[in-house]
């Protein structure tokens, strides 16, 4: 996934898996819809996050799921 900069989850997914974007590093951008209601462990862990919405209906994220975010800044 090393070109992958930006995801758009369709609105018929409900689960991201675990490791599903693990270290996609230009990952920046994603945007999970409201149908999603987990995210796996390690999900978006080593990718290029800068930020995240996450929806109320996600009531799981796994362990890690977003750990070394290598742009994440602590607002």
């Amino acid at each position: 996934c090393s070109s992958l900069v930006s995801v758009s989850i369709p609105e018929s997914v409900t689960s991201i898996g675990m490791r599903a974007f693990y270290m996609c590093i230009d990952l920046t951008n994603v945007e999970i819809p409201t149908s999603v209601t987990s995210i796996g462990a390690d999900a978006f862990s080593r990718t290029g996050l800068t930020s995240i919405e996450i929806p109320a209906s996600v009531t799981n994220i796994g362990k890690s799921a977003f750990e070394n975010c290598k742009n994440w800044k602590a607002l």
